[in-house]
């Protein structure tokens, strides 16, 4: 891998700097009362602070405070000062890698009023992380179709993953398995972590073997109840050991830096330098079902956003800071516009906080990982018409069929990148039954196939699973390709050859209509 260097010259920087107002959403207009900052980027070693507007300070001089995701200016750091003018730069040291490093800092104005610093511009954090990247990973982006494996050694040493024609794998990654022991030392921010590698060196021997099998891979980070008390949102206390995973901690510092840290951690050791590599990091799983799958009792969405941007920013930093070229992932479910249940939230109102959240404090290029399963989970007919499934943005639930409607949402100016492209949805777990017929999961998987081809905002379709599992099999989900013995089902040689016509018309006989008729392009 080559060493990623980002040398940026002040005309540059500006131009950068100045082109983040429009990004990010900030106005900045005559009459505003405060200061705005419209830029916050890296730059070589340093970090450049582009603001304007103007308002009084009791000693003439703004002061550019670094704060916790967590804290709110005033708290925090007087990092530079400068005289109140209607336009100002500050530059600061970036510091990567030391005790007052500011790569994880939001940066906001504040002056002096009645001998007392106050607020009077908004906050924002570095939207340019990667400025500082370590790597820069050649991505393996060879194709969509993909598989979540089996990893046993007997069902792994199948290699179904190339078989079937797979470029995408996912693996899953609960933050337990970095917690205990004496681990190996790892610097982030001044301080040293000690991250467990007995287990990820498993994981090790596997990304190789995708990499190797020209799988690009996605790790799916998670915390579950064994994991470090640090990792886990005080938010979850009062839930421990009753959830599947636990929302990641974004309520205090030493959580955030933790979190940092491990992603940090994680992308550098998997940016393809011996231990394999990872391209893509999905935050969390189905965050929107919090009741579940990340357990937070925060009382209200809009706490829960926050805490959840908190953290993700923190991970997202950690790692763009280490690989360039990494896509990192929120993750929500097939509950779209459904509202009400106090055991979740709607997929689409949380996405909408989310992306509020990230814009207002200085937009980034995240991602949308999604469960487009069907409702029920038992059914295997993605095709069929459904009350619950609609081409609106009032749609209950999203499945395969309607699919469109996520990505016709990414599509709005106000969910752009911050270079104005249309972040990519990947389905990072889609699965059907075979409990109700062989032949109807076949179908399913081949509908599955020819919707993500013909989408181009989907980026990945990763069918789950490649075996089936014991405990969803309990669950009336038999979603393997293979049986629990390995053997292959109907559905492992229709995905095989999901591109073939042949195949797509014996997949349409089953589920009696013409499969290519039932899909939305974009």
């Amino acid at each position: 891998m080559r060493k990623f260097k980002r040398l940026v010259s002040a005309i540059m920087t500006l131009a950068l700097v100045a082109s983040l107002y429009v990004a990010t959403g900030n106005t900045i207009t005559a009459e505003a009362a405060g200061v705005t900052i419209g830029g916050v980027v890296i730059s070589g070693s340093d970090v450049v602070i582009a603001a304007s507007g103007t308002t009084s300070s009791e000693d003439g001089l703004y002061h550019l405070i670094a704060s916790d995701a967590c804290e709110s200016a005033p708290s925090g750091t007087d990092v530079a000062q400068a005289a109140v003018a209607a336009s100002t730069t500050f530059t600061v040291p970036l510091n990567k890698g030391n005790a007052n490093s500011v790569l994880l800092k939001k940066f906001t104005i504040c002056v002096m009023k009645g001998g007392v610093l106050s607020a009077a511009s908004n906050s924002m954090f570095i939207t340019n992380p990667e400025g500082c990247a370590t790597y820069a990973c050649n991505r393996m982006d060879y194709g969509k179709k993909g598989i979540l494996p089996a990893l046993e050694t007997y069902q792994a040493n199948q290699n179904r993953p190339k078989d079937l024609g797979c470029t995408q794998v996912t693996l899953t990654l609960p933050l337990s398995w970095i917690t205990n022991g004496a681990g190996t030392p790892y610097t982030f921010n001044g301080q040293t972590y000690h991250f467990e590698t007995a287990k990820l060196s498993g994981f090790d021997f596997s990304l190789r073997k995708y990499n190797s099998q020209g799988c690009q891979v996605t790790l799916i980070i998670v915390a579950d109840a064994g994991a470090n008390a640090t990792f886990i949102s005080p938010y979850a206390a009062d839930g421990l050991g009753l959830h599947n995973y636990y929302g990641l901690n974004g309520a205090n510092s030493d959580g955030l830096n933790m979190l940092g840290a491990a992603a940090s951690f994680l992308a550098n050791r998997w940016s393809g330098r011996g231990f394999g590599q990872v391209d893509n990091f999905i935050i969390g799983n189905e965050v929107n079902a919090w009741t579940d799958w990340n357990y937070m009792n925060c009382g209200s969405i809009d706490v829960y956003a926050q805490q959840y941007a908190n953290a993700f920013r923190a991970m997202y930093n950690g790692i763009k800071s280490e690989n360039a070229n990494a896509n990192v992932y929120i993750c929500t479910d097939q509950q779209w516009a459904k509202a009400g249940a106090s055991y979740y939230y709607a997929g689409k109102t949380l996405i909408e906080k989310f992306n509020s959240i990230i814009k207002s404090q200085g937009n980034i290029d995240w991602r949308l990982a999604t469960h487009a399963y069907m409702t029920p989970l038992t059914s295997a007919t993605p095709w069929a018409s459904s009350s619950y499934l609609t081409h609106s943005q009032s749609s209950p639930y999203i499945s395969l069929q309607n699919i469109d409607v996520v990505t016709d949402f990414m599509c709005q100016s106000d969910y752009l990148s911050p270079t104005g492209a249309v972040r990519t949805v990947k389905l990072s777990e889609q699965g059907y039954t075979s409990l109700t017929g062989e032949e109807y999961q076949a179908a399913a998987v081949v509908y599955a196939y020819l919707v993500a081809m013909n989408n181009s905002y989907i980026d990945g379709l990763i069918i789950s699973r490649e075996v089936d599992s014991t405990a969803e099999i309990a669950q009336g989900l038999a979603n393997g390709l293979c049986n629990v013995d390995g053997s292959h089902k109907l559905s492992y040689s229709y995905y095989q050859n999901a591109s073939d016509p042949n195949i797509i018309a014996q997949a349409s006989a089953i589920a009696g209509v013409d499969l290519t008729t039932k899909i939305t392009a974009r």
